[in-house]
């Protein structure tokens, strides 16, 4: 067992972002160094951002933001102290399984790079033709990022003409974890 218990859970409200629904975020301190694992959970999570110098790995789990630290995760997108708790004890036994299982999995050292607004912006339809409910397509790609709309939103990106555009985004947000239509 890699990780035994969580040693303190501080749970805030992060600072408010308009437009957004409140949540709760998460802080637990912990009673091991979990670095040993993020080889393997990076080559069995989708989606993950390891940062090998800095020691970090982000992930999406559940639709909730996830970084975890060598003696630390940070939880983001909670409803209270309670989901905290039951989020926390479920990470702590896919860190366990996935160290045990370590011997079966091919560790990956690769890092992604985290999905911008930007690059997003740049391979929507640029229209500003509101379908997507969004006054903008840079509102759009910003609230896409954040997981607050879905891609099929963007009713144009679905039109023969972005066919190139669209096939290239799906792409990216399929690998960054993000959820995708079926093809």
């Amino acid at each position: 067992m890699l990780l035994k218990e969580f040693l303190k859970i501080e749970t805030f409200f992060p600072p408010c972002h308009p437009g957004e629904i409140e949540t709760v975020t998460a802080v637990a301190e912990l009673s091991d160094d979990i670095s040993p694992v993020f080889p393997y959970l990076n080559a069995v999570l989708k989606g993950t951002i390891y940062d090998q110098t800095h020691q970090t790995l982000n992930f999406k789990l559940g639709g909730r933001g996830i970084t975890l630290h060598p003696r630390k995760v940070i939880v983001t997108r909670l409803e209270n102290q309670e989901e905290a708790e039951k989020v926390l004890e479920r990470l702590r036994d896919l860190i366990n399984r996935t160290y045990e299982r370590r011997g079966e999995i091919e560790p990956s050292y690769k890092s992604r790079t985290k999905l911008t607004v930007i690059t997003i912006y740049k391979l929507l339809p640029k229209t500003n033709c509101r379908e997507c409910g969004e006054p903008t397509c840079m509102a759009f790609a910003t609230k896409l990022v954040n997981e607050s709309v879905k891609i099929e939103q963007c009713r144009p990106l679905f039109r023969e003409e972005h066919q190139k555009n669209r096939e290239q985004l799906l792409q990216m947000l399929d690998e960054a974890g993000y959820a995708v239509p079926n093809s």
